[in-house]
């Protein structure tokens, strides 16, 4: 399902050039947003920072520990996905940060109370479509559910699947009501404030939280010492 866009399509993202990749490792990607959708945008860290942004997703390895890790996929599945074809890793996670740029164009506008781009909605649309183009609904547990449709899928776009279809979900449920973004403007992570009196304002209290805090009492401290 490596995504091309449909013909007609345009894609509007903005995708900030200023990237310092970090070197791949095993170190746990840090889920705080409350959904998958919402932590895959996030994994283009300090993406609002004027010295540039931190990609997480190097590689596909990365993409599949942060699918097990968000609860997508499971143990099992991920084993499978590792010895996959090279070419198709590569170009299903090239996919992946396509979506994850058109997710960002749509929810930092929902965010912060804007009506989201069109031409993102419709790029957004046209993953569906083609996730849909790849499965099949069969009857299990009692309901019915998609399933990967045989030799129409690639292998290697089952995260990307799972990720659309969750973002999906998110976008058409309430849930999208609690939408925040992390009010360091360097960060800006996305997460769902599920607190009772919808007061969070941070991604993580340590992340971002006490650096804003510290940085403002260190500009407090200046200014008395000046006078």
């Amino acid at each position: 399902m490596t995504f091309d866009g449909d013909e007609g399509d345009t894609v509007s993202t903005k995708i900030r050039v200023m990237q310092i990749p970090k070197e791949p490792g095993s170190v746990p990607f840090k889920l705080v947003a409350g959904h998958p959708a919402l932590d895959l945008v996030n994994t283009l860290d300090w993406r609002f920072r004027p010295s540039g942004s931190e990609e997480l997703l190097n590689n596909y390895a990365d993409l599949l520990r942060f699918t097990e890790q968000s609860g997508l996929m499971k143990s099992s599945e991920i084993q499978k996905l590792a010895t996959s074809d090279p070419v198709r890793k590569r170009r299903s996670l090239s996919s992946t940060k396509r979506l994850r740029e058109c997710l960002a164009s749509i929810l930092y506008p929902i965010a912060d109370g804007q009506v989201p781009p069109i031409d993102s909605v419709r790029t957004l649309s046209a993953f569906a479509r083609t996730m849909r183009k790849s499965e099949d609904l069969e009857w299990r547990d009692f309901r019915l559910q998609w399933k990967a449709g045989g030799d129409r899928v690639c292998a290697s776009d089952v995260p990307l699947r799972r990720l659309v279809s969750t973002a999906l979900e998110l976008l058409t449920s309430g849930e999208i009501d609690q939408l925040r973004a992390c009010s360091n403007q360097e960060c800006r992570w996305l997460f769902l404030d599920g607190s009772k009196n919808k007061a969070r304002r941070w991604c993580d209290m340590k992340l971002c939280g006490n650096r804003i805090k510290a940085r403002r009492y260190r500009g407090k401290q200046r200014v008395v010492d000046s006078q």
